[in-house]
């Protein structure tokens, strides 16, 4: 019996960081979690396998009024055709991504 539904996966990216590979091929983000406010904190996706400011699909900013409803998930369903790489910066902290 063929199986409908391809499983969904988790990366967590625990501190700031360049360059995180979600995924080095093809693939479909679901959604973005976002464990922790930080002032400034960002996220950058882009469809590459290598290069998380490459050609960038998603950038996302909390702002100083974004302490409260953490955590927050950011709902994405998008595909990328290289793969997905991101870029965690301004000191942002405790992301999850779901994908497959």
């Amino acid at each position: 019996m063929a199986q409908l539904h391809e499983k969904f996966h988790t990366t967590y990216v625990a501190t700031a960081a360049d360059n995180n590979i979600i995924k080095a091929k093809p693939g479909y983000l679901h959604s973005i979690i976002i464990g922790e406010w930080v002032t400034g904190g960002t996220v950058e996706v882009s469809d590459s396998a290598t290069d998380g400011n490459g050609n960038v699909k998603i950038f996302l900013q909390a702002g100083a009024t974004d302490a409260s409803g953490f955590p927050k998930t950011v709902l994405v369903n998008a595909q990328f055709d290289i793969g997905i790489t991101a870029d965690v910066g301004a000191s942002q902290t405790k992301v999850t991504f779901v994908w497959r």
